[in-house]
């Protein structure tokens, strides 16, 4: 009778700690709501006079010239693969299906970004992580200014943080579960944040070296999670490449921005951060404008393999330069909205203080994963691999944003500890 007793209370207690759970979980998602409303409030409609190159891409698609772009006007519009798919499309589909396309963009991007606050909960539960340390994670991304922001903006930013976000997360809930299915889903979802923006391929990698490493099943279900994963990028590329061999006749995983992103960041005139390719050097990229698409690909490539040849020691200035950029913020940040009507200075203070006062918080966090080391080795690793990108490439916020929300977790870990080191310091004092 009395163990009876004992497992009704604590069927009570665990009930009863899942609904408060849940209670607190909506009170952020319609905190971040609240958040991101007041984000769209404050832009309005004000943004960059110019048309991004996935919008005239998305505009092509709907005016139903197919997936194509004219390289900065410099050429006929021609079927491309200068930009991957995921943004372009959605951002057809919207202006297609509605006549407000870009409210509706807004209206659909905001959902998503309070569905990565949850994402983000449950990761940080995933992580080994209490339930207070992954509340504190997910207020912390509901009122983090670069992420609201970037919702209400034609931006890719929130799309990869959702992929991103879930799809770390299903990875180590496959490893924790031994689950094949969750394996593919995450196969799904990090193909997806690869096709939204070239960088994030370098996770498919990181997933599957993590998995054969830190898994905890046994190598046969190793195995089978890291085919599984195999799979559905296959099956999620598959598309997308058959796509490229048909427009181009050659073989291309992701994007053809690939080599002028590498130029822009490494050449005489490069200041780490992005510099509109004809300010740079306008006859050479209009010489080869007209060129097929992955050859100028290829010579861009070689004109910033050519400039690191030849100028090591400026190439090593610029690639510490632009990690600094990554970790911290680059010195013109905002630049593209200058003309955009925005208070830049307010939204500059608001990006850059909101990143400063994570960064000690995250740092104390990263001390305190004890056991769960293997786990955030995974975050690591991602975080790692994307800062060494920009510094081959060039840093821009928007490349970090993404990821941010795995400090928000280490944060979280570290207020969590901070503070029950502080009440414990009361107690002890009160007991005196």
């Amino acid at each position: 009778m009395r163990h009876m007793l004992n497992v009704l209370v604590a069927e009570s207690l665990s009930a009863s700690s899942a609904k408060s759970t849940v209670i607190c979980l909506t009170f952020i998602v319609l905190l971040a709501l609240g958040v991101r409303i007041l984000a769209a409030q404050f832009i309005g409609e004000s943004r960059v006079p110019w048309n991004y190159e996935y919008e005239e891409i998305a505009n092509n698609l709907v005016a139903g010239g197919g997936y194509a772009y004219s390289f900065y006007g410099l050429t006929p519009v021609r079927p491309t693969s200068f930009l991957p798919p995921v943004y372009p499309l959605f951002l057809a589909l919207a202006r297609k299906w509605t006549s407000q396309g870009d409210q509706t963009v807004k209206i659909i991007q905001i959902a998503l970004s309070c569905l990565t606050v949850v994402s983000l909960y449950a990761l940080a539960r995933e992580l080994g992580g209490s339930k207070t340390v992954a509340v504190i994670a997910a207020l912390l991304m509901a009122i983090y200014p670069p992420v609201a922001a970037y919702a209400v903006d034609i931006s890719t930013v929130t799309f990869e943080t959702l992929f991103v976000i879930t799809g770390t997360w299903l990875v180590v809930r496959a490893a924790h579960c031994d689950s094949v299915g969750l394996a593919f889903g995450s196969g799904v979802l990090l193909s997806l944040a690869a096709l939204t923006r070239s960088t994030w391929t370098v996770l498919v990698l990181l997933a599957l070296v993590w998995l054969v490493t830190c898994g905890r099943g046994s190598l046969l279900a190793r195995s089978k999670q890291v085919a599984l994963i195999l799979l559905a990028v296959a099956i999620t590329f598959a598309p997308w490449v058959w796509y490229n061999h048909t427009a181009h006749g050659e073989w291309v995983l992701t994007s053809t921005n690939g080599g002028l992103n590498f130029w822009i960041g490494n050449n005489p005139r490069a200041t780490g951060e992005y510099i509109f390719p004809m300010s740079l050097d306008q006859q050479m990229v209009a010489s080869v404008a007209d060129w097929p698409e992955v050859a100028r690909d290829r010579f861009f490539y070689a004109r910033g393999l050519e400039f690191v040849r030849t100028s090591p020691a400026q190439f090593l200035e610029l690639t510490g330069r632009k990690l600094l950029y990554f970790v911290f913020f680059r010195p013109d940040i905002g630049s593209n909205y200058k003309q955009a009507g925005l208070p830049l200075e307010l939204a500059r203070w608001l990006f850059v203080v909101a990143w400063l006062a994570l960064v000690p918080f995250a740092l104390v966090g990263l001390t305190k994963i004890g056991t769960h080391w293997r786990e955030h080795s995974w975050l690591a690793a991602i975080f790692a691999t994307q800062a060494v990108i920009s510094s081959l490439y060039f840093a821009g916020t928007r490349f970090r944003t993404p990821i941010d929300g795995f400090a928000m977790i280490w944060a979280a870990g570290g207020i969590s500890f901070l503070a029950d080191r502080w009440q414990r310091r009361g107690v002890n004092r009160g007991a005196q």
